[in-house]
């Protein structure tokens, strides 16, 4: 992934070279979280989707919707804002890289005489950078992408998109920057592929794409009036480095895989962390190489306080202990034998980019009788302890779980 708009690595760029995808962030909608990146992901509005609410899940065992979590009505401005932009760590910053998204939904046109369509995402300020989707009309899709340069490509009503209505529908698209074209599929079927040209120039776009506000999930343009928001079930949106293939599509649309199975081996467990005093959860991730005899390996941290100090620590069992026993803040997300990365090197501060990070030395991880070397097919547990000026005078960030192959 290509950062050069923020210092820090987006989340789980750590996908062998074997790997053409990774599932970067998965919204179920069993809650309001983003189960994979850990995005804080919050309810804003009152909410506006269709007068038929609750259309249940999109396939046996996916779980709640969208329209469940929001609750439903006919009329408002609700939606979902994921802090991608103003979380402390830009996520979703594909830079020139390829990416993909996937989701199922539902449009009862005929049963609500709304005619919007399904309003899926939005991270683009207005005509700035990122992108949206957002439909207008019965078999609409306008799916958008501006980059830096202030190219801006616009998928839409190419080939009669069509979307089979009163149904669950699985649509997926990809951003292949390789082939520099886009595609979409419908319920596992290529629909239509058109180059990632600009729009108004049809030259081709060579600019980094990069979210420049909150992801708006189930609205467009900031949800800012009911006739940008969402009024069609949502389900299962989730977004991945690389390019889904043909049958990575089909396998999704049939259900036979989920995001889920496109992760790396690198997981975050015991979200969220309790709030620190920057008013966020902490939030750990990894970034390198997962083969250890590599041994390119960075932990990072964000959402953390400004003018703190920090270490990372570290074991093969994950564990629960509420407010670290009554000493910190925070919860400890580890159990056995839990090493500290506490040689002078590795005491971190936050300055003021409220975060830290260390390329951890696989063969020298800090145990209770010295240090041991990562091996291939070992899981390892990650959890970052800092300072604080409120309450017990520490905390911890969530953790994230490495399975080295």
């Amino acid at each position: 992934m290509n950062h050069k708009t923020l210092p820090l690595l987006a989340a789980f760029s750590l996908a062998p070279a074997a790997f053409s995808q990774n599932v970067v962030h998965y919204w179920d909608f069993s809650s309001t979280n983003d189960v994979v990146g850990g995005v804080a992901t919050t309810s804003v509005g009152t909410t506006d989707l269709s007068v038929n609410a609750t259309y249940g899940e999109a396939y046996a065992g996916s779980g709640a919707s969208l329209n469940s979590i929001l609750g439903g009505t006919s009329a408002g401005g609700g939606h979902l804002s994921a802090a991608v932009q103003t979380g402390g760590m830009l996520q979703m910053d594909w830079g020139m890289d390829s990416f993909s998204f996937s989701y199922w939904t539902y449009d009862d046109f005929a049963g609500d005489s709304d005619i919007r369509g399904p309003r899926v995402f939005d991270c683009l300020d207005n005509t700035t950078v990122g992108i949206q989707l957002g439909t207008n009309a019965t078999n609409d899709w306008n799916f958008r992408v501006d980059d830096d340069n202030g190219s801006v490509n616009i998928f839409n009503n190419v080939n009669a998109f069509m979307l089979p209505q009163d149904q669950w529908v699985h649509v997926a698209g990809v951003v292949d920057r390789v082939n520099s074209e886009i595609r979409s599929y419908v319920n596992g079927t290529l629909q239509a592929t058109i180059p990632f040209n600009d729009t108004t120039t049809n030259n081709p776009m060579t600019g980094n794409v990069f979210p420049t506000i909150d992801l708006q999930i189930g609205a467009i343009n900031g949800g800012t009036n009911a006739g940008q928001c969402q009024t069609a079930g949502l389900d299962d949106l989730a977004f991945y480095e690389g390019v889904l293939s043909a049958a990575d599509v089909m396998d999704l649309a049939s259900a036979t895989k989920s995001p889920l199975d496109f992760a790396s081996g690198v997981s975050n467990y015991c979200d969220p962390a309790v709030a620190n005093s920057s008013g966020m959860p902490g939030f750990i991730t990894a970034t390198g190489n997962l083969d250890p005899a590599a041994n390119n390996f960075t932990l990072m941290t964000s959402n953390l306080p400004n003018n703190q100090f920090g270490i990372f620590v570290t074991s093969l069992t994950q564990g629960f202990i509420p407010g670290a026993g009554g000493t910190s803040n925070g919860n400890i997300c580890l159990g056995g034998v839990v090493g500290r990365f506490t040689a002078p090197s590795q005491i971190l501060g936050t300055g003021t980019t409220g975060g830290f990070s260390l390329a951890v030395d696989l063969t020298a991880i800090p145990q209770a009788n010295g240090t041991v070397t990562v091996m291939s097919g070992e899981t390892w547990n990650f959890q970052a302890w800092h300072r604080d000026s409120v309450g017990l005078g520490s905390n911890f960030t969530n953790g994230v779980s490495v399975r080295f192959q």
